[in-house]
């Protein structure tokens, strides 16, 4: 009995005796062959990216994938290179506060737990330079489940000793491990609140005609106000 062993890539109809689109299963000899062969495939390739090596002729984008003609990794990489990932940022926001003396401000934290197991997390405040005021936050802590969402209000009332001044304080987010909201306080200057007018007579313009009249005119700037205008409750108005 005559068996025929299918090579990669290429049918049966080859062979007179194979039917239309089948394949031979590999003979045992084949099997116990593989393993030799794989390695020797490889000697074989080894030594030929050595000797490309040495002798300038061997790409960089060949070091991976030498029968391909695009490598797979982008171009300002290498092709060989190790992927690297970068820490978020531990600052997750920056709130700019503006106001004057006495303003109440307010921002709205919102913390949710992604993780896999319950947690408390704490919302801590630093407080002002040079002082001891702080932010208040409410709440401060709670204890979150997976998925479970801590809302807070961020509030704080700009005492006097704040004007005029500008200030950066932070809120810590403590879970598993620490982050911060950053808030940046600028305070306007405590201005006076009093107003001073002083008012006499009329003040009058002079205003100038063409130049062909060869005379100037004088009017009032304001409408004067008459003085019998508002009638004084009871008051009887006089007959001619």
């Amino acid at each position: 009995m005559h068996q025929h062993t299918a090579t990669i890539g290429s049918g049966c109809h080859s062979h007179p005796d194979c039917p239309p689109e089948s394949l031979s299963l590999p003979s045992c000899k084949s099997l116990i062959l593989l393993a030799p062969r794989l390695i020797s495939a490889t000697i074989n390739a080894g030594a030929g990216v050595i000797k490309k090596t040495f002798d300038g002729s061997l790409k960089e984008k060949d070091c991976c994938h030498p029968h391909h003609e695009d490598c797979c990794h982008p171009h300002h990489e290498d092709c060989c290179h190790i992927p690297e990932t970068h820490c978020p940022d531990q600052c997750v926001g920056v709130v700019h506060w503006h106001g004057c003396v006495g303003d109440t401000l307010q921002h709205h934290l919102q913390v949710t737990n992604t993780g896999k197991e319950a947690r408390t997390f704490t919302l801590e405040a630093t407080p002002f330079p040079c002082t001891d005021k702080k932010v208040t936050v409410t709440p401060a802590s709670k204890k979150l489940a997976p998925g479970e969402t801590l809302k807070s209000v961020i509030s704080f009332t700009i005492p006097e000793e704040l004007a005029g001044s500008t200030f950066s304080v932070a809120v810590k987010i403590q879970g598993k491990y620490e982050q911060y909201l950053k808030l940046i306080l600028c305070v306007k200057p405590r201005q006076h609140c009093c107003t001073v007018v002083e008012q006499g007579e009329i003040p009058k313009r002079i205003k100038a005609h063409h130049w062909y009249h060869h005379f100037q005119c004088e009017e009032p700037c304001f409408e004067a106000i008459p003085e019998n205008r508002v009638n004084k409750p009871g008051a009887k108005r006089e007959s001619n």
